[in-house]
């Protein structure tokens, strides 16, 4: 197989990253597609995501675009979007999304993520923004003091900056937790 031919083939599946999987289909007779796909890696024409998972290197993605749609359905939250919307200013150097499937860390593009799993019923409060699925401020403080309730994150919240946090929002996302959530979160917003 040529590399003009291999190259010219992903690129027209008009994707911002492809999978071993997907350039296997393209060519089901080749049996050493795997190998064609290293070559093009070494010579600098694609670059690795992570395992199995490439982006072409002349016009790569943004990481944010592919973290949602490589463990579906998820969305970026927590500590990432807080930090995003400056309601918390430590520094965050992993990227952090909900998700509700299991609980998952990947390492993508030299970039820790971080994928919490959450009740079916405590997935929403996000929207696809410029290609991204992002929860908006309010479901963000929610879902990260959920997992700080259940005791899987220990979090000083004392220096959270909560001015910008919409109450209307935030109490109507409440009503779909249990009554002592709600009360604590309340109790945190009061203080």
């Amino acid at each position: 197989m040529r590399k003009e031919e291999l190259i010219q083939k992903i690129d027209a599946l008009g994707k911002a990253f492809f999978t071993l999987l997907e350039v296997r289909k393209l060519f089901p007779h080749d049996k050493h597609v795997k190998v064609h796909v290293k070559r093009i890696m070494d010579a600098g024409l694609i670059l690795p995501i992570t395992k199995g998972v490439y982006t072409f290197a002349s016009h790569p993605v943004d990481l944010e675009h592919v973290v949602t749609q490589l463990y579906y359905p998820s969305y970026i939250s927590f500590e990432s979007v807080l930090s995003k919307y400056g309601i918390m200013n430590q520094g965050q150097n992993i990227l952090t999304l909900a998700t509700i499937r299991h609980s998952k860390r990947m390492n993508l593009m030299n970039i820790e993520c971080e994928y919490r799993q959450l009740k079916k019923d405590y997935f929403f409060g996000f929207q696809l923004l410029d290609g991204v699925y992002l929860a908006d401020p309010e479901k963000a403080f929610i879902d990260l003091f959920y997992l700080i309730a259940l005791g899987k994150r220990k979090m000083d919240y004392s220096e959270w900056n909560l001015d910008g946090l919409k109450n209307k929002k935030m109490q109507q996302y409440l009503k779909k937790y249990p009554i002592h959530f709600r009360d604590r979160v309340n109790h945190l917003l009061q203080s």
